[in-house]
């Protein structure tokens, strides 16, 4: 295998904080909201349209752990409590 070009590294650099982006909860919150635009412009199936609300739903649950997770951590650290490594 070829060493790479300074060009070519700094590309798959920005390719790869591209895919880091579209896979952060924020861009997948912003990419199902631009669906529910569509959506309630009449532009989805009844399939499409609960598969999105599933979409959604798993999305909601997930952010609803996380914030128990964290807090958590929050309450372990305002009690001095030792923090998982």
């Amino acid at each position: 295998m070829m060493a790479l070009t300074p060009a070519e590294k700094q590309k798959r650099y920005r390719e790869r904080l591209k895919a880091e982006d579209q896979a952060s909860p924020d861009a997948i919150e912003r990419a199902l909201l631009t669906e529910v635009q569509r959506c309630e412009q009449g532009e989805l199936s009844d399939q499409e349209r609960i598969a999105l609300a599933n979409k959604l739903a798993d999305l909601a649950k997930d952010f609803l752990w996380r914030a128990h997770r964290l807090s958590r951590v929050a309450m372990k650290l305002r009690t001095g409590e030792d923090l998982p490594h």
